[in-house]
């Protein structure tokens, strides 16, 4: 297995031209060299050299990435591949999670991943064009959907599923009992609806143009009804959120910056603009929003007084985020997590930010989603769901 060799280490260093090019110092390998400098290359201290025991047995230490080799089933380094052969890997040692299942059949990357209530089926969609309904007691695949065009989102809201697609939201009634469903279709969107958000009988569909269109509910025939087409961004729209307690309507964009809408009278009220690139995704509490970004950080706002939102804290993350979310774990404990474009998704505890695991897929994670009993779902870009579930702590097991 290749070592990644960085240049920026020995760019400066006039020693190093005498190095022996791609030649890696044998003596390091086995933890022992002393040379200070040595005309050997010693990679980056990120690749932890091998730990030699008493008895000469040589292992190298595993580190914080998965093997790709072990994801397609090919590494015959067994317990000595320094990458992790697993899905997971606890910062603080605790074996918290458990993979249940890994549910295929999407042939692009998963855009939204739903759970109706009073449902025991699990609604997937997918860039590929289709939404896969699962059976959530055998983990099979009961229906395949297919829309014709890229699915940008899918959302659950009560008994409801909402598709976004270009120039188009789909709306479909379910009939929880049977399966069925009455499906209404909403013009008005202009390019891909990525983003959608419920609120008080109001569907508000963000588009790459960057504009919100917002739909009420009705009895009638026509269950929708177009009332307001909300332009403020200067770019797609990629997230909504809505905070019930503030009445307040939140969306992200390419532009970089956060709208704060009121939704008693859907105007603008505010612009946080501290983001230095595309402002990806959102998750609102009663007291903070957390937003992720392209610019590596996740920030964490807060309202003042006046109701206007602050900026409390900025979280660095080592490359681009592209969801975060929120959860409790098995006793609790509030937890985010954060996916990013490296093909993680780190948890951390709040509100200390401590980290606390990381989940590894085949491609970045674009969407999660909980579900009942500490169940949560990652829709991978690889086209695949992967089911997970909180573990309690082996005390409370035993108990």
């Amino acid at each position: 297995m290749a070592l990644r060799i960085p240049n920026s280490r020995n760019r400066h260093n006039p020693y190093n031209q005498h190095l022996t090019k791609n030649v890696i110092c044998a003596f390091w390998l086995k933890g022992r060299c002393t040379r200070n400098p040595c005309r050997f290359l010693h990679p980056d201290t990120s690749i932890q050299p091998p730990i030699q025991h008493f008895d000469g047995h040589i292992k190298t230490q595993p580190q914080i990435r998965v093997c790709d080799r072990w994801v397609s089933g090919s590494c015959t380094y067994g317990d000595k591949c320094r990458f992790l052969h697993t899905w997971f890997h606890s910062d603080e040692g605790k074996h918290s999670l458990s993979l249940l299942t890994r549910l295929e059949g999407h042939k692009k990357a998963v855009s939204g991943v739903g759970l109706p209530s009073g449902s025991d089926k699990l609604y997937s969609a997918a860039k590929d064009g289709t939404v896969r309904v699962w059976d959530c007691n055998t983990g099979k695949c009961l229906k395949v959907i297919n829309n014709d065009a890229k699915i940008g989102c899918l959302i659950t809201e009560g008994s409801w599923v909402f598709i976004g697609l270009p120039n188009t939201v789909k709306a479909w009634r379910l009939d929880v009992a049977t399966g069925d469903y009455q499906e209404f279709v909403l013009d008005g969107p202009v390019g891909q609806v990525d983003a959608i958000a419920v609120c008080n009988g109001l569907l508000f569909a963000g588009s790459q143009d960057g504009v919100i269109s917002v739909w009420r509910g009705s009895s009638d025939v026509n269950a929708f009804q177009l009332v307001a087409s909300l332009e403020a961004h200067t770019g797609p729209v990629m997230s909504l959120s809505v905070q019930l307690e503030r009445k307040r309507l939140f969306s992200t964009s390419t532009d970089g910056t956060i709208k704060v809408w009121d939704l008693n009278n859907l105007r603008c009220i505010q612009t946080l603009s501290d983001h230095k690139d595309a402002v990806t995704c959102l998750l609102c509490s009663n007291e903070f929003l957390f937003s992720g970004s392209l610019d590596k950080t996740i920030k964490v706002w807060t309202a003042n007084q006046a109701g206007n939102f602050e900026l409390a804290y900025t979280h660095e993350e080592e490359c681009g985020v592209v969801a975060v979310f929120g959860m409790a774990d098995a006793e609790g404990k509030p937890v985010l997590f954060s996916s990013c474009k490296d093909s993680t998704v780190r948890l951390y505890d709040l509100p200390s930010f401590k980290k606390r695991a990381r989940l590894f897929s085949r491609k970045e994670v674009g969407s999660i989603q909980s579900g009942p009993g500490g169940l949560f779902f990652l829709g991978e870009g690889t086209g695949t769901v992967s089911v997970w579930n909180w573990m309690a702590e082996q005390q409370n097991m035993s108990e």
